[in-house]
């Protein structure tokens, strides 16, 4: 599946820390407090400078700084290992963030030509927060704004939502007006359900509201049962076409906050450690797959069991559901 020489694109989560608590974030629960096993931790410049050698950097031309659980600015290092990468590579650069965090004068050290900072702002002030839990929006502004001005790039991503669509247009217009570079808009699915704060107090509704919202407990056990059921996978059984694999398609590999390497960020959620769907599958694939232990090289050949999976019909044993959900062809 994969040869280190082949590889050209980079996904990278420097950090499992995150400001904000957005309620269908996989490092909360709706909003409340609750770690289904990921560990917090961060990757720092000496471990990146030992994972990616300089002649390996040669080969790299984009990277991409989006956490599964955490913020790029929430990473100690995290302008060092851009300057890093801005040495050793020609590689364009892109990094998503809630943009809540740091001094503007931090962000304004992200302006260069190649590097472009995508900024998640879920609509205006009174409805931004909604989603983005914790997190300023004016703050957020100010950031981006100093960003350009000082040169940099700019671009505006909003998840539109039921209490946002209203919104679209004037957080268009505005992206203009500001000097973002691009403004795009998203709907992932995720928009639906009640909203807790962190001690577990409903706070909201996504999307239609109901009278009675679950109590969080109920939920939660609901949530940890899930996991359990056999039949859980069964709504991908059309989806049992070829594999169209993007990360192999790319040439790309996700690395995990914790040095671990695996193809995609998909497959990412920690599945040694992780209460995740699909990790009981990926955690029987893995094999010395962490690139602070191991050669890069070393830690990529554990792909092939993946690749080698996609020709087994059976999704609970062979098959991974991750790859059937996210790169299967009906």
């Amino acid at each position: 599946m994969y040869r280190l020489d082949q590889i050209t694109n980079l996904h990278i989560e420097l950090t499992t820390r995150c400001n904000a608590v957005c309620p269908m974030c996989m490092r909360n629960y709706r909003g409340v407090d609750h770690n289904d096993g990921y560990p917090l931790t961060e990757l720092r410049l000496p471990d990146i400078k030992k994972i990616f050698s300089e002649d390996f950097c040669q080969q790299i031309q984009s990277i991409h700084f989006n956490g599964n659980l955490g913020d790029f600015s929430l990473a100690q290092d995290a302008l060092d290992i851009i300057d890093y990468f801005l040495k050793y590579t020609s590689a364009e650069i892109m990094i998503s963030t809630n943009g809540s965090t740091r001094s503007p004068d931090w962000w304004s050290q992200l302006a260069d030509p190649r590097i472009s900072v995508v900024f998640a702002l879920d609509g205006l002030e009174d409805t931004h927060h909604l989603y983005r839990q914790h997190t300023n929006w004016h703050k957020i502004i100010n950031n981006a704004r100093t960003l350009i001005a000082s040169g940099g790039n700019a671009i505006w991503k909003m998840i539109e939502f039921d209490h946002n669509r209203h919104q679209v247009e004037q957080c268009r217009d505005l992206s203009r007006d500001i000097g973002f570079k691009n403004f795009f808009l998203i709907n992932d699915g995720r928009d639906r359900g009640p909203v807790y704060t962190r001690d577990g107090k409903f706070s909201h509704w996504l999307g239609p509201a109901h009278d009675d919202p679950p109590d969080i407990d109920d939920l939660l056990q609901e949530h940890r049962t899930w996991f359990m059921q056999e039949t859980k996978f069964d709504w991908l059984k059309d989806r049992m076409g070829n594999i169209s694999c993007e990360a192999k398609k790319y040439n790309s590999i996700y690395i995990a906050a914790d040095g671990s390497i695996y193809p995609c960020c998909y497959t990412g959620f920690y599945p040694s450690v992780m209460h995740h769907p699909g990790n009981e599958q990926l955690k029987h694939m893995l094999h010395e797959n962490n690139a602070l232990e191991h050669d890069l090289q070393h830690c990529i050949s554990w792909f092939e069991r993946i690749e080698q999976s996609w020709s087994n019909p059976s999704i609970n044993q062979g098959r991974p559901m991750i790859c059937v959900r996210n790169c299967g062809q009906k």
